[in-house]
């Protein structure tokens, strides 16, 4: 695989830092904790293109492949931006592989769908446990409670995961009322999208494009991360001499730029492998499994060698940190994903290596 990007991919990361830059959150703005919704960053994205990148021209998308998606959340992820791009893509693949009309409404912006997958209390899965949906007069309600919903109370829609019998149905439910990032049991009335295979092979796929996205955005938290501290360890200076001046330190910072390349190897393959169509699993596992790491080792050696500055609501080290743990904690966790991989060792044949 060719990692090279580019002109016009190059083109579009500048373009994402530029839209950003005009409307850029000085951390600790909106103090600790997840930032809401910002509808006008959410208007730039969309007038921007990037609401649309992956979804075909009909439907007011750019035909672009999960390369431009990654390179677009890395621009964001760089600057520290905490949105629901990766949530509203993954809902967006679903509502395009039913060809749902509300798609077009959700490139242009108008419309904010997230997907409720999460069940309260029970480990992240691509298939609902718990919840079930039943058809009624009016629609199809959940008998469950979906969440937590990251930006949920913004939502104008969401796609609900739920089991009817045996069968896994997605269920488009409009106003879904959603409180404290809670999907209540019998929140509105919907109908279905997908069931069956076919909602499971959608669930696959969507999973997939936006564990791109956070592995875009991921990469850019540790870039930026990784220069900050770089540059506080030239210029903060202790008994007279810069930091940079003594060795275990600058060990330490040639320990992030060594994760931060294995990121970016991992990033860059799960984005390319997406964009040729492969959106198997297990691929995206092992991505996800050497992020985790590395950003969870990127974000702790950052707070360590600044000190405590690093732990302030006004610093961006603190908030690119709570940023990658958020990352690596969404659609399932690091262990879960070695979980899924070691469940799969007897799958896979053995070399002799000494023959």
């Amino acid at each position: 695989m060719d990692f090279t990007l580019t002109n016009e991919q190059k083109s579009l990361a500048a373009a994402v830092r530029e839209m950003v830059g005009r409307r850029q959150v000085e951390p600790g703005e909106n103090g600790a904790g997840p930032r809401p919704h910002d509808a006008e960053l959410w208007a730039a994205m969309a007038e921007t293109g990037l609401l649309g990148l992956p979804f075909a021209e009909e439907a007011g998308g750019f035909g672009a492949t999960a390369i431009e998606v990654f390179v677009a959340a890395q621009a964001l992820g760089a600057a520290g931006v905490q949105t629901a791009y990766a949530d509203a893509l993954l809902a967006g693949s679903l509502l395009a592989d039913a060809g749902d009309d509300l798609l077009e409404a959700v490139v242009g912006g108008e419309a904010f769908v997230l997907p409720a997958f999460a069940e309260p209390m029970r480990a992240f899965a691509p298939v609902p446990g718990g919840v079930h949906a039943s058809e009624g007069s009016d629609g199809w309600t959940l008998d469950g409670i979906k969440g937590p919903i990251p930006f949920g109370e913004a939502a104008t829609h969401v796609i609900a995961s739920a089991l009817d019998g045996e069968e896994t149905v997605l269920v488009l439910i409009e106003a879904p009322g959603i409180e404290d990032g809670l999907l209540a049991a019998g929140a509105g009335a919907g109908r279905v999208l997908l069931r069956g295979a076919a909602a499971d092979e959608a669930v696959t796929r969507a999973i997939a494009l936006a564990s791109v996205v956070l592995a875009g955005q991921g990469l850019g938290a540790m870039e930026s991360a990784l220069s900050m501290t770089t540059e506080y360890l030239k210029t903060r200076k202790q008994f007279g001499v810069p930091l940079a001046s003594f060795q275990t330190l600058t060990q330490r910072a040639a320990d992030m730029y060594v994760s931060l390349e294995l990121a970016r190897s991992a990033a860059m393959y799960l984005a390319m492998a997406v964009a040729e169509g492969d959106t198997d699993p297990a691929i995206v596992a092992r991505s996800r499994v050497v992020l985790g790491r590395t950003g969870r080792h990127i974000g702790q050696e950052a707070i360590q060698l600044h000190g405590g500055i690093a732990m302030t609501a006004e610093y961006a080290v603190g908030h690119l940190t709570a940023m990658l743990t958020a990352i690596e904690h969404t659609y399932g966790d690091t262990r879960q994903h070695l979980g899924a991989l070691a469940g799969q060792v007897s799958d896979y044949g053995t070399v002799a290596v000494l023959t």
